[in-house]
C-alpha cells in the first residue's frame, strides 16, 4: 500500500496497436517504471524506449558530473 501509485506499469507494445483479441503477457509487455519516467517515455510518438530514456539519465548525469 505503501508504494500504490509511486509505479506505473508500461505497455512495450503500444496498446492503440493491439487489437481485442490479443492476451498481455505480464512478463513479455510489461515494465514498471517510475511516473516521471513512464511521461517521458510517452513525450514523443512514436514513444521512447526504455533504453532510450536510461540513455539520456545517463548522459545528463554525466553532464552534470562535469
Amino acid at each position: 500500500e505503501d508504494a500504490q501509485g509511486l509505479i506505473h506499469v508500461h505497455h512495450l507494445r503500444e496498446l492503440a496497436s493491439i487489437n481485442a483479441q490479443y492476451s498481455v503477457n505480464p512478463i513479455e509487455d510489461l515494465r514498471p517504471v517510475c511516473p516521471t519516467c513512464h511521461a517521458v517515455i510517452h513525450n514523443r510518438r512514436p514513444a521512447f524506449s526504455i533504453e532510450e530514456v536510461k540513455i539520456m539519465i545517463a548522459t545528463e548525469e554525466k553532464r552534470k558530473a562535469k
